[in-house]
């Protein structure tokens, strides 16, 4: 379990340490406090020296691979160093991870394209790298080949580092997407942000891995306590034999593909199922209450909570939403559950620096139940 997080030069924190954490841990705080760059930066630690899930999300949330166009993902990357004032840029992220510290250090040199971004980087010229090089020579017949074809050249955007106490790992990160790891992520995660569950292929692999360890039909049961018109859930080809989404069964016996349902019931099944199918990772979930509606909060709490615990996951949940919170709290209360390793960590920015205050699952209840205390 990740227990302790010191966070150097990313996004808005200069530097940020988190420690006391628990298996589950809700940060609340307003906007623009900083919450989801806690997520993203849990979520970095945990990349490792891997680029290729940390381009995808922390830097350009799921951008990277669909832009084309080099000036735009030079301001996203840019936008993740708190201090852009010299070069290399540098940030870094140390975790205490089961007693152990584990620290990756990113330096990063960019491109000369930074300089016609913003002429101010010209002075340090010294620390910047071509972002061109020459195409290497073709023959004859693949140049007639190419002669009708308007071919791409990647762009260097950056010479990008990532160093552990023990070794380095370097990176060309080009425009079109063009960086390539094999290195595997120190900890295997997953980042849900509010459109997560639209994606069609990895709710049928949530589908295929809840089905094959024999739990779908559990969690259609509960999902049916909230639901009554789903009477299942099953993955139906089309005629011609080709692959369609996972499909909700209704009493009346038809089916509709889970995207037509409200986001209420994608998402309840995307989170649950992605716990089940991420075991023994860290998950970290954006704005968790979105399309929960509070008459079903307290049953997904019970089931958020127990899910977690049985596939060891650690979750980290932002919300702004404090009815979302109290319903969670009064599962644990209601069903007697021991709330000593959940943290409710509340961020307030005062105009001078950030205040944050980690309180337990039971200060958290009594605060909110007998003083209506404010956490978000």
């Amino acid at each position: 379990m990740l227990e302790k997080i010191t966070i150097k030069g990313f996004r808005k924190y200069k530097e940020q340490m988190l420690d006391n954490l628990g298996h589950i841990n809700f940060i609340m705080g307003s906007n623009n406090v900083g919450k989801t760059s806690i997520l993203e930066s849990v979520y970095s630690w945990a990349c490792g020296q891997n680029i290729i899930p940390f381009m995808n999300v922390p830097v350009s949330r799921g951008r990277y691979s669909r832009i084309q166009t080099p000036y735009w993902i030079m301001e996203e990357i840019l936008s993740v160093f708190n201090d852009k004032s010299k070069l290399p840029f540098e940030m870094s992220f140390e975790g205490v991870w089961n007693g152990e510290t584990v620290k990756f250090e990113h330096t990063v040199y960019p491109s000369d394209l930074l300089t016609s971004y913003d002429s101010s980087y010209k002075k340090m010229n010294e620390q910047i790298v071509p972002s061109t090089n020459e195409a290497p020579p073709v023959n004859n017949g693949l140049q007639l080949l190419l002669s009708g074809m308007q071919i791409q050249q990647p762009v260097l955007l950056a010479k990008w580092k990532i160093a552990d106490t023990n070794s380095a790992q370097e990176y060309d990160v080009t425009s079109p997407f063009g960086a390539a790891s094999n290195v595997r992520p120190y900890v295997i995660a997953k980042y849900v942000d509010v459109l997560a569950h639209t994606a069609i292929t990895e709710n049928i692999q949530i589908y295929g891995s809840l089905k094959r360890e024999g739990i779908l039909e559990e969690v259609v049961s509960n999902m049916q306590s909230i639901f009554p018109e789903i009477s299942g859930i099953d993955m139906i080809p089309y005629p011609d034999g080709s692959q369609a989404p996972i499909s909700i069964k209704k009493p009346d016996g038809t089916a509709l593909p889970i995207y037509a349902y409200g986001d209420g019931v994608q998402r309840w099944f995307y989170i649950l199922g992605a716990i089940e199918l991420y075991k023994n990772s860290i998950i970290c979930i954006d704005e968790i209450d979105v399309g929960i509606h509070p008459e079903a909060q307290e049953v997904f709490c019970s089931n958020l909570i127990k899910y977690a615990k049985r596939n060891n996951v650690q979750l980290f949940i932002t919300t702004h939403n404090i009815e979302f919170l109290d319903h969670f709290l009064a599962v644990l209360d209601s069903d007697k559950l021991n709330g000593d390793d959940i943290r409710v960590i509340t961020m307030r920015d005062n105009g001078e620096a950030l205040q944050v205050r980690t309180l337990d699952a039971s200060e958290a209840h009594t605060l909110r139940k007998e003083y209506n205390l404010e956490v978000r």
